[in-house]
């Protein structure tokens, strides 16, 4: 390419360095709103600057053409990138939306892509002429296609001047001077555009529009850093109350409504259009109460108003006077601000502090004892207080063995104990919500599989006479591990709502608690009275449990009977092989004693190798029966030991329950002398107290 750099060449470059160096400057406060916008008008009209410099420079008319359709590229989006900036400028951030931003952008790459493939079709140059007074200068005759760009590109930057006008005219004095200094500055290129498509003959073949533009950077530098242009920029009405979250309603000295936002518009179900120019009684005609408060009320002042009942919404009401230059009342200025959410914030806080309040009374109440009943009537009772009851039972489970067991069963003002399963052979629902770890509702059971499993009082195939309909499962967790279920049972369908859920749920977290103590009380309490070497009964727990049958036998006058034997020889085992063995022998005899006895009697180890066995119900002669087939059986087994099998005998003495021994201690120490009597004698006899 050959190049002829002219004076107007020379112009138009420093025209584009000037525009890409205000860009550059004005990117450094690119965290305003509208900077990023004008850095890349700058940088568009540098390229378009460059460009038509370029086309000024270069000798031959197909270099001149794609040069000039380079130019398109800066001259069809800066009338898009000017009307951006703005709208942002002037917060108009309602015609920003993508939306409307592919459509502002269609026009000019549609207008690039004609450009570029004006060959094919002439629209936007229809001839291209040297002119014979000026060398390297080119004419270019215009198409249809151009002059409806101009247009489109007239109308565009025309609407950003109006948009900025306004606002220049709406602004106090404090915004008028740079919103004034953007406007003088938009007129240079508007203006060299007119002049270059209504009056050709001026300068032909030389456009003004891309070195006006080197003018409107120089304002708009000037607005910078003189006026702090983009430091203070003005708030429209539209920012002001359009995009505010409360509701705006201005009032005229006769109570017309002459101002709504949008968000007014939604509160009182009304339009701008329905509303502007009515009285506020007409406006507010279905809200009665607000419509007269704001007729009657003073021109100042705070309040809250209620509207509806479900759910209800509060709105807080606030009046101001609006005064005109003159000092005198133009009106007022109505606010309502939505503070439904604080009130349900509150409502919610006064219910959370309640249930806190309840779960902390039934907290102090159910951990107020270690008895295992007692805590769970309790927790029955604590609940009924809350939620409606018909059913209430607690499954505990022990993980050891798969079993799932009710110690406590509620129904019909009852308390009872529930039968005992492994939860491999049937889970049912108590065993599902074991396993999922998560509370169950049922709002209404109709299947009759499931509420034989919900009501575990009912093991036979008869229905009872009333069934649950309602059911609620929670499970007990403690340290990650489930020990039970809580449930809780209505006759009734959709008897429990997701409060009642809810407050049930933390109550249960204190529940497995209290019922995990309970449990590991009774386990202590029960090793306090169990031998360590036997699993049987020690003294204490002889002691216990003797007393509490020796009062039920004596009140309802009912037998009890005493068996007390030890092992004969016991002191030779010990001494003739080990202690080891000797405790081998005390376990195998207790073992089979109690493999003897009913599940109701109690079978303790006295002392050494003696034992004692209550045998409640049972009369002397049943006794002696028991007590010669114990006999039999322990002499007829051997035990297996590190020496071999080994053959014992035991020696019993057999008492009853009478007047002359009336008490534990003396039903016990007759049977001893039995005992005594029969280790006198022959080994392995049973001697019976007369």
């Amino acid at each position: 390419m050959t190049w002829t750099y002219t004076l107007y060449a020379g112009i138009l470059h420093l025209t584009a360095i000037i525009t890409a160096y205000v860009g550059f400057m004005v990117f450094r406060r690119r965290k305003t709103t509208g900077v990023v916008t004008l850095t890349l008008l700058m940088l568009v009209v540098s390229e378009w600057a460059f460009a038509s410099g370029l086309e000024a420079a270069v000798v031959g008319i197909q270099y001149k053409i794609f040069w000039s359709k380079m130019e398109y590229l800066g001259a069809l989006s800066a009338p898009t990138l000017f009307l951006i900036f703005a709208l942002q400028y002037i917060q108009g951030t309602r015609w920003l939306r993508p939306v409307y931003l592919v459509l502002l952008s269609i026009v000019p790459i549609i207008g690039f892509i004609f450009t570029s493939t004006n060959e094919w079709h002439g629209l936007i140059w229809t001839s291209f002429n040297t002119d014979p007074t000026l060398p390297n200068v080119l004419i270019y005759g215009h198409g249809a296609g151009y002059y409806f760009l101009f247009f489109y590109n007239f109308l565009i930057i025309s609407t950003g001047i109006i948009a900025l006008l306004q606002i220049w005219y709406r602004a106090n004095k404090q915004f008028r001077r740079p919103v004034g200094i953007l406007l003088l500055g938009s007129l240079f290129p508007f203006v060299a555009g007119i002049v270059y498509i209504l009056f050709p003959g001026i300068l032909p073949g030389f456009n003004l529009t891309p070195i006006s533009f080197s003018l409107t950077s120089l304002f708009i530098a000037f607005g910078v850093f003189r006026f702090r242009l983009f430091d203070i920029t003005p708030l429209t009405r539209h920012v002001l109350i359009e995009n505010l979250d409360d509701g705006i309603l201005v009032l005229d000295v006769q109570n017309r409504v002459v101002d709504i936002n949008p968000v007014a518009q939604s509160i009182l179900s009304t339009t701008a259009m329905e509303s502007l120019g009515q009285p506020i009684t007409e406006v507010l005609k279905f809200w009665p109460g607000l419509a007269k408060r704001l007729h009657d009320n003073d021109n100042k002042g705070e309040t809250e108003v209620r509207w509806g009942t479900n759910p209800p919404h509060y709105f807080h009401l606030s009046i101001s006077p609006l005064f005109a230059q003159d000092k005198q009342l133009a009106g007022r200025l109505i606010v309502l601000r939505d503070v439904s959410k604080r009130h349900q914030t509150e409502a919610e806080l006064a219910h959370t502090i309640k249930e806190l309040g309840i779960i902390n009374h039934i907290s102090l109440a159910v951990t107020s004892g270690l008895d295992m009943e007692h805590v769970l009537k309790t927790l029955c009772e604590q609940c009924r207080q809350l939620v409606p009851i018909d059913i209430f039972y607690v499954a505990l489970f022990d993980e050891s063995n798969s079993l799932i067991n009710v110690p406590l069963f509620y129904e019909g003002g009852l308390y009872q104990a529930g039968p005992s399963r492994d939860v491999n052979d049937r889970p049912g629902t108590i065993g599902a919500i074991i396993e999922s770890r998560k509370t169950l509702y049922l709002n209404d059971i109709i299947n009759d599989a499931i509420l034989s499993d919900t009501h575990p009082q009912q093991l036979s195939a008869t229905k009872p006479e009333r069934t649950s309909r309602s059911y609620i499962g929670i499970p007990l967790t403690l340290r990650e591990r489930v020990i039970g279920v809580l449930s809780i049972q209505n006759y009734h369908p959709d008897a429990y709502t997701e409060d009642h859920i809810r407050i049930l749920e933390r109550i249960s977290i204190q529940a497995a608690i209290a019922i995990e103590n309970a449990r590991l009380y009774a386990e202590i309490q029960r090793l306090a009275i169990i031998d360590e070497l036997t699993s049987i009964y020690n003294f204490r727990g002889l002691q216990e449990l003797g007393a509490r049958e020796v009062e039920r036998a004596h009140r309802f006058n009912r037998p009890l009977s005493v068996i007390f034997f030890d092992i004969d020889n016991f002191r030779h085992f010990n001494n003739t092989y080990n202690h080891a063995t000797g405790n081998i022998i005390l376990k195998a005899v207790s073992e089979r004693g109690r493999s003897i006895l009913r599940s109701v009697d109690i079978l303790a180890r006295y002392g050494g190798d003696e034992f004692v066995a209550l045998l409640p119900e049972t009369d002397i002669a049943s006794a002696e029966g028991v007590a010669r087939r114990m006999v039999e059986e322990i002499a007829a087994s051997k035990i297996m030991t590190s020496f071999g099998e080994l053959g014992v005998t035991i020696s019993i003495g057999v008492s009853v329950l009478s007047e002359e021994r009336p008490n534990l201690s003396a039903l016990i120490d007759r049977a001893n002398n039995a005992e005594h009597q029969a280790k006198q004698g022959q080994k392995g006899i049973v001697i019976v107290a007369p």
